[in-house]
């Protein structure tokens, strides 16, 4: 991701990084034109986790650098900022005033463990609405001014949960689950006794005693032997599943394990090497599947870029093209205000054939607009990820909405 400069706060030197995010280098999309926008920059922030998230954040930096180079919005190019949060609340705090004091119109595309929870009402009390690429904690789904392009991970646990028990038909299933906090523990446990109550099972074993990248894994391992568990559902991201499902390995363990969107990548398939099958609920459609065409702009964007291609990426590439879809609709000047207003006045969804239920923004005081997932799976001892389809959809296997806790 190339960087043109570095911004910094009085308090954010210490605490935030703000990399300034533009430039205009592009093959498709844009305003109109071939003649490369030039005017008044419309600034656009971000706040996210870059240790956890990286690759949304430039997924919309190649969507903006391929409409910048196009035109712009009528000639303006769109300036974006990314700041990082560090997953710190602290950090979060000071890097929601700096996005704000940046002039920002918006936010998108921000990924981040606690963003919403210590910054939700921030973006309310400055009229400022943010698109998530990556939506993580509760508030994220259940407050008036962000509307994430992703399902979030307790839509991602009642969809693998759901798979795993009536599709795949494993029985006594197991769940590791990293709660972050309270609220992210109820959320988890809310999913879970969500898919109990329609489908009438019951975890055999759940754990909610995982913090993030904890340096081993052998405790929890040997507990699930204890239990006698026909598959487990994991709740970590990436590198943090590899290393508990090597410890499973370790340990003799052959037995599915059950995870979320955040490990569909090449990177994770590559890196895996299980006795059992690795299942997981894709949020948007399968780029590893060849005969699907719905993702071929974003792998073209991505290539060009050289944006690795995974989940976050998605998440990022649609968000930034949902912030474009209602740059449209503002007649005037776009400001903070004019941005906020169009964005709470949708009321036509905005289609893209990477997700198989609509996104809007619109008027209401929480915004999940996606609510489905495509199963895919690694079968065991291989590297490589296998379409299984179809799409889970909310509304047709149970799912009740994230509550604020």
């Amino acid at each position: 991701m190339r960087m043109t400069g570095i911004k910094l706060g009085a308090t954010a030197a210490v605490a935030a990084a703000a990399l300034i995010l533009s430039g205009c280098s592009a093959t498709s999309g844009g305003g109109g034109t071939s003649t490369p926008a030039t005017g008044t920059p419309i600034k656009v922030a971000a706040l996210s986790g870059l240790t956890f998230f990286p690759e949304a954040p430039q997924a919309v930096k190649a969507v903006f650098d391929d409409y910048n180079a196009a035109g712009g919005f009528n000639g303006q190019p769109l300036q974006y900022t990314v700041y990082d949060d560090k997953t710190d609340p602290a950090v979060s705090a000071t890097a929601a005033k700096d996005a704000l004091s940046s002039g920002a119109v918006a936010l998108v595309g921000s990924s981040s463990l606690l963003d919403c929870a210590v910054n939700h009402k921030t973006w309310e009390d400055n009229n400022i609405v943010s698109l998530q690429g990556t939506g993580v904690d509760p508030f994220c789904f259940t407050t008036p001014n962000i509307a994430p392009a992703n399902d979030g991970p307790y839509f991602d646990a009642y969809a693998t949960l759901y798979d795993g028990s009536e599709t795949l038909g494993y029985k006594n299933i197991c769940a590791e689950v990293v709660p972050d906090n309270d609220a992210g523990k109820a959320a988890y446990q809310g999913a879970i006794d969500a898919w109990s109550a329609k489908t009438g099972k019951k975890l055999a074993y759940s754990d909610f005693s995982l913090t993030r990248g904890q340096a081993s894994y052998a405790g929890n391992v040997a507990a699930l032997k204890s239990h006698n568990c026909g598959a487990v559902m994991i709740t970590e991201v990436g590198a943090a599943v590899t290393a508990f499902i090597g410890e499973a390995s370790n340990q003799g363990l052959k037995i599915p394990f059950l995870v979320l969107t955040s490990c569909y990548s090449d990177e994770f398939a590559k890196g895996i090497s299980y006795a059992g099958d690795i299942h997981l609920p894709a949020e948007f459609s399968p780029f590893t599947d060849p005969k699907d065409k719905s993702n071929a702009d974003w792998i073209k964007v991505m290539d060009a870029h050289n944006v690795p291609k995974t989940s976050f990426a998605q998440g990022g590439y649609l968000a930034a093209k949902y912030f474009i879809a209602i740059l449209k609709t503002i007649k005037g000047k776009v400001t903070r205000d004019s941005f906020t207003a169009a964005a709470k006045a949708m009321s036509t969804p905005v289609n893209n054939p990477m997700v198989a239920t609509p996104w809007i923004f619109g008027p209401g005081d929480t915004h999940q607009a996606n609510k489905s997932a495509w199963p895919v799976e690694i079968k065991k001892n291989t590297s490589e990820w296998t379409s299984l389809g179809p799409w889970l959809k909310g509304d047709e296997i149970g799912w009740v909405d994230t509550k604020q806790p």
